[in-house]
């Protein structure tokens, strides 16, 4: 199974301990997880060696959605998959997150393991490695609604 280093960014440590549970109970990559407690923490805490994010959006000093903008704006980091786990569920923010801060998967908190694998799957081979992804167009709210 390949080792897939995660960041884990959120204001709760007991949010970011449930995402590395869920993670780890899905079995699906051997995860090394790196923690930050907010927008900016994480963003000190970025580097090349991340291969995927998990992203809450309300924090303090920097949101989630700031976060992830400012990873892109770097440049070459279209590749690392940003999933934003958060409680907005409005369509609106949805669309932010997808499209202006450029996350690629959406999940809404409270979530469920089966709910992250559905959502994380695709992203993965039956080794555990993360399988590279192609900068999609515009996202949709709606075609992440159809997936589940």
């Amino acid at each position: 199974m390949g080792k897939v280093k995660a960041l884990v960014v959120d204001d709760s440590k007991i949010m970011r301990s449930a995402v590395k549970r869920a993670l780890d109970q899905l079995m699906i990559a051997d995860f090394e997880y790196v923690e930050a407690m907010d927008g900016q923490d994480a963003l000190e805490k970025f580097s090349e060696d991340i291969q995927i994010m998990f992203v809450d959006w309300n924090m303090p000093k920097m949101t989630g959605v700031e976060f992830s903008r400012a990873v892109r704006d770097m440049g070459n980091t279209d590749h690392i998959p940003v999933i934003m786990v958060t409680a907005e569920k409005s369509m609106g923010k949805v669309d932010t997150a997808l499209n202006e801060g450029g996350a690629n998967e959406y999940i809404t908190k409270p979530f469920t393991a089966d709910k992250m694998s559905k959502t994380i799957s695709r992203y993965f081979d039956d080794e555990g490695n993360l399988i590279s992804t192609k900068k999609e167009e515009k996202k949709s709210f709606f075609s992440n609604i159809l997936k589940t």
